[in-house]
């Protein structure tokens, strides 16, 4: 998946690839990176690059990253397709039936809504750790949650059907 990444004001455009678990291809222009990449307890992780080792905590601030190690402190913002589509186009008005997919291969862990209940636009509806980091899916419209097609649990891949909200 492709991001734009905006670290402390440089602008990178990273592709990352889930080769295997904890284990991604990481390419940034002509330059690619194996990178090994484990959560040792809570926010902090052990990242391996070649012969190189990272120790880093990651936490949020609003839509930003904080990365911080022994060399200090970084700030990240990470942008995917869906964020850009917005930034460029403004709010955009969905309607219909909407299916929420999932972005790349995960786990689910938590299902915050289940199938009955009505939700506003934006509302979380399920939880996906991806990539060491959870993730939560929200709907893009009001409705009512036709279905939730997985469990807390379960393995899922890019593209697979999580939710179904009418």
């Amino acid at each position: 998946m492709q991001y734009q990444a905006i670290v402390d004001g440089a602008d990178y455009r990273p592709e990352i690839e889930e080769v295997k678990p904890n284990f991604y291809r990481v390419s940034i222009g002509a330059r690619s990176f194996e990178v090994d990449l484990r959560r040792t307890h809570g926010s902090s992780f052990l990242v391996l690059v070649g012969n190189r080792a990272f120790d880093l905590s990651i936490s949020a601030e609003g839509d930003d990253l904080l990365m911080v190690s022994r060399h200090g402190v970084n700030r990240v913002t990470l942008i995917d397709k869906a964020r850009r589509r917005l930034q460029a186009g403004g709010e955009r008005q969905v309607t219909g039936r909407v299916e929420l997919r999932a972005m790349m291969p995960g786990r689910v862990v938590n299902l915050l809504v289940k199938p009955g209940d009505e939700v506003m636009a934006d509302q979380g509806i399920l939880v996906v750790e991806a990539m060491k980091m959870e993730n939560e899916l929200k709907t893009p419209k009001a409705g009512k949650v036709l279905e939730i097609k997985v469990s807390v649990g379960q393995a899922v891949e890019k593209g697979e059907i999580l939710a179904v909200i009418d």
